[in-house]
């Protein structure tokens, strides 16, 4: 179940600005990781309901293509997730822009993509934690390759013992020159993140 009217409230307007912040950031550490001009669009901004009858509502979150995914745990004052989706195809890519070569053999690209995701995420837990005046930091990135499990079932089983419900926002980064390359960059909290900022005062 989608619950649309928390994210109204200035505490709501307050994490999509810090998540917008973040991202920005994100697409800029990503362009410098690989030498290419990376975009963004946000696909997805929600408070979801995290129960067995209810995860059907996250079913457009996720890639059907994607078949790598690189989760990264968010330790602090929030309980959160972040989960970096993409193909082979776009890891052969990714490796071939870092590495100059397609020659690179499957260890190395999944150490790359594992810092890739590393790079990713602290560029948004650096915004978020600074915007919302939270102690946040990411934990060290888990590769499951071959992914194929369905995101939103991944999702309730990552949360359903921690939270009654959560703040999902996703983006998929776009590159000008390769608009076959569409990574998928989601991030799921504890909903009680708005209760978090709400109690701490606004700075200037």
């Amino acid at each position: 179940m989608i619950i649309p009217d928390r994210l109204k409230t200035e505490s709501g307007v307050r994490v999509l600005e810090a998540f917008e912040s973040g991202y920005i950031n994100a697409a800029h550490s990503f362009s410098k990781f690989i030498g290419a001009d990376i975009g963004y669009v946000r696909t997805h901004q929600g408070l979801h309901v995290v129960a067995d009858d209810e995860t059907e509502y996250m079913a457009q979150i996720g890639r059907h293509d994607a078949n790598l995914l690189v989760a990264t745990d968010v330790i602090g004052e929030v309980c959160g997730k972040s989960y970096l989706l993409l193909n082979t195809r776009e890891l052969d890519q990714l490796s071939q822009r870092a590495y100059g070569t397609h020659d690179a053999v499957m260890d190395f690209k999944e150490e790359l993509v594992k810092e890739l995701d590393n790079i990713l995420s602290a560029s948004v837990i650096s915004k978020l934690s600074n915007a919302l005046h939270l102690n946040m930091y990411g934990n060290i990135p888990m590769l499951v390759n071959p992914f194929n499990c369905n995101l939103k079932n991944m999702i309730y089983d990552d949360f359903a013992e921690e939270a009654e419900s959560v703040y999902i926002n996703a983006i998929q980064f776009t590159f000008d020159k390769y608009p076959e390359l569409r990574p998928c960059f989601i991030w799921v909290v504890d909903q009680d993140i708005f209760d978090r900022i709400e109690s701490k005062p606004v700075h200037s």
